[in-house]
């Protein structure tokens, strides 16, 4: 139950911030959080990492959608198989939580909504808490999956 409560969370967390974005950021216009690190700058993303695939709406939603189903799959079964697969909920739950944040998004609107900003160079890209999310919950599932693999 827990791992379902932190999916929610993750998800709720995505969702709500794109939301404020929406809301309260003018689009393309860069905020000053740290200096020289962090900003906010608002833009509407219509493809992938970098903007790659931009426009090809169904393209992504099949790939992202089917990678989603499959997530959900081992979800469930980390979440209610044997006692050693369950260390997986956790870091799938994470994942799953910005995997649905982006796809939902879009589905329903056709982009996804970036805004976070970390200044390091040229080609630093701006994203949203779904991709931090899909990032750290892969890395958890890296660690769980060698500590496995260690342990044999």
């Amino acid at each position: 139950m827990k791992n379902f409560l932190v999916f929610l969370g993750v998800l709720g967390l995505d969702l709500g911030t794109k939301k404020w974005a929406d809301s309260r950021l003018p689009r393309g216009e860069r905020k000053k959080v740290s200096e020289n690190l962090l900003y906010f700058q608002h833009i509407k993303n219509s493809g992938m990492a970098y903007h790659k695939f931009a426009g090809k709406k169904n393209f992504i939603l099949s790939i992202t959608g089917g990678l989603t189903a499959v997530y959900s799959i081992f979800f469930l079964l980390a979440c209610f198989g044997k006692k050693d697969t369950q260390r997986y909920a956790f870091p799938l739950a994470v994942t799953l939580g910005g995997a649905y944040g982006n796809f939902l998004e879009r589905w329903k609107k056709g982009y996804v909504t970036d805004f976070i900003y970390i200044d390091k160079g040229k080609n630093a890209p701006i994203f949203n808490i779904a991709d931090v999310a899909l990032l750290f919950g892969a890395i958890l599932v890296g660690m769980v999956s060698i500590k496995d693999s260690t342990n044999m």
